[in-house]
Parts: C-alpha cells; sequence; structure tokens
C-alpha cells in the first residue's frame, strides 16, 4: 500500500488568525491534526509546536522499536505515541511558564502513525479521526469535552448537545498541564480506506453521516476543500482544518499534496 495524503486550513469567517496546525510526514506515515488555544500568540505557537515535538519524538522512537520482535511491536508504538503527547505537553507547558506572552496555552490533537497494515490514532482533546470505508464513515475518537461527558452521563441528549453553546470546553489537551493521557486507538486497514482528521472548526458542523455522504459523492482529493467551505457556508466560528489520507495500491497514479508543516526549529527550546 502507498498512502497519500490531502490536507487544508482555513482561517474560518469569524478568527483573525489561524491556531490550527497540520503536519504530514510521508516518510515514517505521521499524520496530526492540532487546534491551539490560548491566545493569537499562545495557540499558534502550541499547536505548531506540538506537531513538530511528536514527529520528533516519534521518529526518534521508531528506530528502536524496529529491532523489536513482531509480538511486542503494537504495544510499543502505542506507548511511543503516548509518550510523544506527554512530552510534547511537558515542553508546552514548561514553554508557557518560561513566557509570559504564552501563559495558558494548550492545544488538541490527534492524529495517525501508519505500520504496516495498522493504523494507530493518537488523540487529545476534541479535534476527531474519522475512518472512511465503502459508504460508511466511522468516528474513531471520543470528545474530551464537557459537552461529551455530559452525553455520556445521560444528563444531556445529543440534540441538546449539539445546539449547545458550550461545545468548545474542553476537559484535556495538550500542554495546559504538564502531564498528559492520551487515548491510543489501533484500527487494522485495507485498500480503499481512508481516514480523516479534523479540528472542530469542522466536527461542529457535520456528522458521520453527512461525511460519509461527501466521501461517497466527490474525489477524495478534493473533500477537505469541500469541508473547509461547507464550515465556512455554516458560520466559520472557529478555523478549519482536515487532512484527508488514502490507502492506495502502488499502481495509484494520484500525489499527494507536500506540504508538511512543521514549526521552525528555533521555536522549541533544546
Amino acid at each position: 500500500m502507498r498512502i497519500l495524503a490531502w490536507p487544508c486550513t482555513d482561517v474560518g469567517r469569524v478568527r483573525s488568525h489561524n491556531e490550527d496546525s497540520y503536519l504530514v510526514d510521508e516518510e515514517i506515515g505521521l499524520y496530526l491534526v492540532a487546534d491551539g488555544m490560548g491566545g493569537h500568540a499562545g495557540g499558534a505557537h502550541a499547536s505548531q509546536a506540538c506537531v513538530d515535538i511528536v514527529d520528533r519524538v516519534v521518529r526518534h522512537g521508531l528506530s528502536t522499536i524496529e529491532g523489536l520482535a513482531p509480538q511486542h511491536r503494537e504495544g510499543a508504538i502505542r506507548d511511543l505515541l503516548a509518550a510523544a503527547a506527554s512530552e510534547a505537553s511537558a515542553r508546552i507547558y514548561d514553554q508557557a511558564l518560561a513566557d509570559e506572552r504564552l501563559a495558558g496555552m494548550g492545544t488538541t490533537l490527534t492524529g495517525m502513525l501508519v505500520v504496516g497494515n495498522f493504523a494507530h490514532v493518537v488523540h487529545v482533546g476534541d479535534s476527531r479521526a474519522y475512518l472512511l470505508r465503502g459508504d460508511t464513515a466511522q468516528q474513531l475518537t471520543e470528545d474530551h469535552s464537557w459537552i461529551n461527558e455530559q452525553v455520556q452521563a445521560g444528563l444531556l441528549t445529543e440534540e441538546e448537545a449539539a445546539a449547545s453553546d458550550l461545545k468548545h470546553i474542553i476537559t484535556r489537551s495538550v500542554g495546559f498541564e504538564r502531564g498528559v493521557r492520551a487515548d491510543v486507538i489501533t484500527v487494522r486497514i485495507g485498500l480503499g480506506d481512508a481516514v480523516l482528521l479534523c479540528s472542530d472548526g469542522l466536527a461542529n458542523y457535520t456528522d458521520e453521516a453527512e461525511l460519509a455522504a461527501l466521501a461517497r459523492d466527490h474525489f477524495l482529493a478534493d473533500l477537505p476543500r469541500i469541508c473547509v467551505d461547507l464550515a465556512n457556508q455554516r458560520g466559520g466560528e472557529d478555523n478549519i482544518t482536515v487532512l484527508v489520507t488514502l490507502f492506495a495500491n502502488d499502481v495509484d497514479q494520484r500525489k499527494s499534496i507536500r506540504d508538511k508543516r512543521r514549526t521552525m526549529v528555533d521555536t522549541v527550546p533544546p
């Protein structure tokens, strides 16, 4: 299999600046979306620093995992992704303490590392990962948000949650505290499957059924821009980032968008 990636990010119709970041690292099969918070300087810095730190930690860790016996690799990969999120959280938290301009910054993190026929999804916050398979879309991640906790506890219905003005309150983020516990989900991938990663700038305006229909009726290469336009048409109240990856065969002639966004090295202290 080869992996084709198509990202798109947009400031939306209300915000003056874009605090989302994404990363496409085709060399190691790592794809990330991060939605920063904490003001112009803090939010943008947190999301960019997060994807950069996770990329470096995963890249370094994979070199040691290659030498493990096959039966131990899956657990090691899951531990590596959780450790990468924790490292990013600690580094961002320390930077916020050292620079008052960055005080209170944090970010969501949703991404996947593809190894063989498995996608290992790492998740903190309320950005989302969806598996697009056949004519269906399945949300792989569970929102770490106050609203979702109320729904899970039976205190709010899905309809009440969708209409709430409190969807932006998240209960877990990278960098707001020094330590963070990331969810890691492993999914077996087949030819023709696709994974859509997005910030809540899209997730708040759509659902699984609509995403499945959009993926069925359009080229996947066009899906990120279509989703961004849809979110803007419905209000565009937040930054919008969508990253679609397709698991294709070796003879597929389509190309990825080779746009690897990373923070500058000097923004992360050694």
